[in-house]
């Protein structure tokens, strides 16, 4: 009778890798299907045009535009969370 040999850890790992990157990238996948079929969405569009004063500006996020540019320079992306 033979017996099987272990799969070596080191396959594992990196088949694990790929999923958890497939996971994400269905996750955004889907996130950005719903935001297509939110029938609200246009309200929002109109409620920052209508109002500037409430939405958000590069001034109130210091840092994070270069930030942006040092991961697109990389094109690294930050995992995302669970």
């Amino acid at each position: 009778m033979a017996i099987d040999t272990p799969v070596p850890i080191e396959r594992l790992d990196r088949a694990l890798h790929a999923l958890e990157a497939a996971d994400v990238r269905l996750a955004g996948r889907g996130a950005e299907m719903r935001h297509l079929a939110d029938p609200l969405d246009h309200t929002w569009e109109r409620l920052a045009v209508e109002h500037p004063e409430a939405c958000s500006t590069a001034a109130d996020y210091p840092g994070w535009a270069e930030h942006v540019a040092a991961l697109a320079a990389t094109n690294c992306r930050p995992k995302e969370a669970s």
